[in-house]
């Protein structure tokens, strides 16, 4: 009997032969803690009198919940981080260097065949690169500093097979939200979703981040992609090793399989206050929008921003109708917008451009919607409140629609804005 991506993954981190089922202790090969969890992780491993962090190259704190920091109390919790990290040598990325999932991957911890924990929920984002991206919380991520270690049940796993090819200016994010209202919010509990397919190559390495990012959104334990040519070049091109990849045996057993033809995913948009509230953007045409943001972790990439400034360059001197908040990934992305253009191209509609960071995603930086607003936003979650007010409403949709909806002040497809040769 085969085995699936996670079983092979726990079977090499735990050194014992493991199905789906079975509880170990397995190595962990990467550790990404920020200023949300962090400072009540050093507060669990000092209770737990713990002395010594033997693997500090394999931890990295990543300062992005609170940026810039907003008051004295958040002061003090980021200080910890940095006293904490100067003792036992741990690297801190500090404020405006970006969002910690997009940092954690640029310096190179996410790679293939690695079993990578994170103290943030969206860490299912790294199995993009065919490795195991699992949030966990504070104390355990304790025990991961303390010994290296950690505790898990090896998770079933729902196969996902994806057929056809995307229509024209769908992408990553169309796709999550497809699934999501598919599966459900518990739909993938404590389970591992593993992708593939011949459909699976129309789909790039930025459409895949945004897939397992949004992930979490029905409970998954962790979200992985096959290694396939695409993620071979990629990792070329970037100076990754992969001879760790994985591939599932072609007789592993899975708990679930479905199969997605990706050419009939249209326009969706997830309505408040749930993710899995998916509807047709064709439902919602012409309704009034008062505030866009684009980026943050799901979809605040260089590849969408340059998905949105080629929509921009079709409607040249059109300036924003609503509210337009703009957050990059990281600094390095917002370097490659100014040097491409971009950014220039965003503040002359009117946008706003934030710090890299989780910003107004999580109400907890500068950017708290007006009561009654309507929010039509790029990341990945829409719950009450989710923004940092309970008095306004925010959808989920892709960077074309949003940035569409934002011209036009009201939900608008990005196809009556572009010729056919551009989306």
């Amino acid at each position: 009997m085969g085995k699936t991506i996670a079983e092979k993954i726990f079977s090499l981190k735990s050194g014992v032969d493991v199905r789906a089922g079975d509880v170990i202790m397995a190595r962990v090969d990467a550790a990404m803690s920020n200023d949300a969890s962090g400072p009540l992780t050093i507060e669990i491993f000092q209770n737990m009198n713990a002395s010594q962090v033997p693997h500090p190259e394999r931890v990295a704190f990543i300062l992005d919940h609170y940026v810039p920091c907003p008051d004295s109390k958040v002061a003090k919790l980021q200080q910890s981080v940095f006293d904490f990290s100067k003792q036992f040598g741990i690297p801190v990325f500090p404020a405006g260097g970006g969002i910690a999932h997009q940092v954690f991957d640029e310096q190179g911890y996410v790679r293939p065949g690695r079993l990578i924990v994170g103290g943030d929920s969206h860490s299912t984002t790294y199995g993009y690169l065919n490795c195991l991206g699992i949030g966990i919380g504070a104390s355990d991520m304790a025990m991961v500093f303390q010994s290296g270690e950690l505790w898990f049940k090896v998770p079933e796993t729902v196969r996902i097979e994806f057929t056809g090819k995307p229509g024209p200016g769908i992408g990553g994010k169309e796709v999550a939200l497809w699934l999501i209202r598919m599966l459900g919010s518990s739909g993938g509990n404590y389970k591992s979703v593993e992708y593939g397919g011949e459909g699976i190559t129309h789909l790039s390495m930025n459409d895949r981040r945004a897939i397992c990012n949004m992930m979490a959104e029905c409970c998954a334990k962790c979200s992985v992609m096959p290694f396939d040519e695409r993620a071979r070049t990629y990792c070329q091109e970037r100076g990754l090793p992969f001879e760790d990849a994985v591939l599932p045996d072609e007789d592993a057993v899975y708990c679930k399989r479905c199969t997605v033809d990706l050419s009939q995913i249209q326009h969706i948009i997830a309505c408040p206050h749930e993710v899995t509230n998916g509807r047709e953007l064709s439902e919602l045409k012409g309704q009034k929008v008062d505030m866009v943001l684009l980026g943050t972790c799901t979809n605040g990439r260089l590849e969408d921003f340059r998905e949105v400034y080629k929509l921009l360059r079709q409607v040249p001197g059109q300036e924003f109708q609503v509210e337009t908040l703009v957050v990059p990934a990281s600094r390095s992305v917002y370097m490659a917008m100014l040097e491409e253009g971009i950014a220039a191209e965003l503040l002359a509609r009117g946008a706003m451009i934030l710090t890299p960071s989780c910003g107004p995603c999580c109400g907890s930086s500068p950017g708290v919607p007006r009561d009654g607003f309507t929010v039509l936003s790029t990341a990945n979650r829409n719950f009450l409140g989710r923004m940092g007010n309970t008095a306004s409403n925010i959808y989920l949709g892709s960077p074309l629609v949003a940035a569409a909806s934002a011209l036009a002040g009201k939900f608008t497809d990005p196809k009556e804005l572009m010729s056919c040769d551009t989306v």
